[in-house]
């Protein structure tokens, strides 16, 4: 679809917005949001309204067809979604590095900031956990390859690696990004507890989903190591010691 026609519809809802006293807040979410998109991304919009016109709002502003594609919360709604541990938590990048286009109040960009980073108190528990997880996997990984159960070795390589991205992100107090944003993040936002490049630490993953190549997750488990023990997780570390690599 022609680009001008989907931007000259989003310019429609966001001047709309603007003028709508019942709305006080307006999120371009998405690759368009986070300025990495195409001409064939979609405008994803999340309104903002006061909780007690969001359902007038959301019946007027959510057409069944349209190119903008929009979501209408309630004031409380949208303070409460994506809480750490929630069954929304997997939501909290697409506020990550996200401007909100209407503000009314100051009170929106606050809680975007909020929602967009790991909270302070959540980081340890979650670099824990998933600390925990990857050297679960890789365990699993190194077992079944000695065994000789291929697949099932290569599986959990790839397995790992979610569990891997999420605690070096969590101990920057970062969530880790959606794939599709993956390369881009670390190009624009690189990790900065890294021992190697972006550009080799994203190989060296691209290696192991292809592969399950058991010397490169040797190679990743060593940088983890060393990043762990320098972040105070050794304490999880340690519990896996003997149980992998010798």
């Amino acid at each position: 679809m022609n680009e001008e026609i989907k931007a000259k519809e989003f310019e429609d809802v966001l001047e709309k917005a603007k003028s709508d006293e019942r709305v006080i807040g307006l999120i371009l979410t998405g690759g368009r949001g986070k300025g990495m998109y195409t001409e064939n991304s979609d405008y994803d919009v999340a309104i903002i309204a006061t909780d007690e016109s969001a359902l007038n709002v959301k019946k007027e502003y959510t057409p069944k067809k349209g190119i903008v594609e929009i979501g209408v919360r309630s004031i409380s709604e949208f303070k409460s979604h994506a809480e750490v541990g929630s069954a929304e938590d997997w939501d909290r990048y697409t506020f990550a590095h996200i401007k909100a286009q209407v503000d009314k109040t100051g009170e929106i960009q606050k809680i975007i900031d909020g929602k967009g980073i790991l909270p302070k108190d959540q980081i340890s528990k979650v670099a824990k956990n998933a600390l925990g997880g990857y050297l679960n996997s890789l365990y699993r990984s190194i077992k079944n390859r000695r065994d000789g159960n291929i697949l099932a070795s290569h599986f959990d390589a790839c397995e790992s690696l979610p569990w891997l991205l999420t605690f070096l992100f969590a101990i920057e107090g970062r969530v880790r990004p959606y794939n599709k944003f993956l390369k881009w993040e670390f190009e624009k936002y690189p990790l900065k507890n890294l021992s190697i490049s972006s550009e080799d630490f994203l190989e060296k993953i691209e290696s192991v989903i292809k592969s399950g190549n058991m010397e490169i997750q040797k190679e990743i488990h060593k940088i983890v190591e060393g990043i762990a023990v320098n972040n105070d997780y050794s304490d999880v570390i340690d519990d896996w010691k003997g149980c992998y690599f010798g």
